[in-house]
């Protein structure tokens, strides 16, 4: 969902959680909707659904975006195993998310795809 059409507000996560080694420098904060940074925690890898290896979270700093994700409609889908990872870890494909998006899309504020 582009940031303009989330209502809430918007916090500094550590992209490498301090607990891990990361520290507070521009580098490695990004901002995040208090959904996201709730269920990313301090996790920096995930599972990849399809084969069950752990692999590392997209990194906003390092990692392009349409390298790693790709929409179906309002459905986010991971291309690479970074993606497919990342998704479920952070929570992206939430009934509610999904409810917002076809809201955003019926009311023509965005199109995904």
């Amino acid at each position: 969902m582009p940031a303009s059409g989330y209502l809430g507000s918007f916090h500094a996560d550590h992209i490498i959680a301090r607990q891990h080694g990361g520290k507070s420098g521009w580098e490695n904060l990004a901002f995040a909707c208090l959904h996201c940074n709730r269920h990313k925690g301090p996790n920096i890898a995930g599972r990849n659904p399809q084969t069950g290896e752990i692999v590392e979270l997209f990194h906003p700093r390092r990692d392009r975006w349409g390298d790693h994700f790709e929409w179906n409609r309002t459905e986010l889908i991971g291309k690479t195993a970074v993606g497919r990872a990342t998704i479920p870890v952070l929570a992206l494909n939430d009934p509610g998310f999904l409810a917002i998006r076809i809201a955003l899309i019926d009311e023509g504020f965005h199109t995904w795809g």
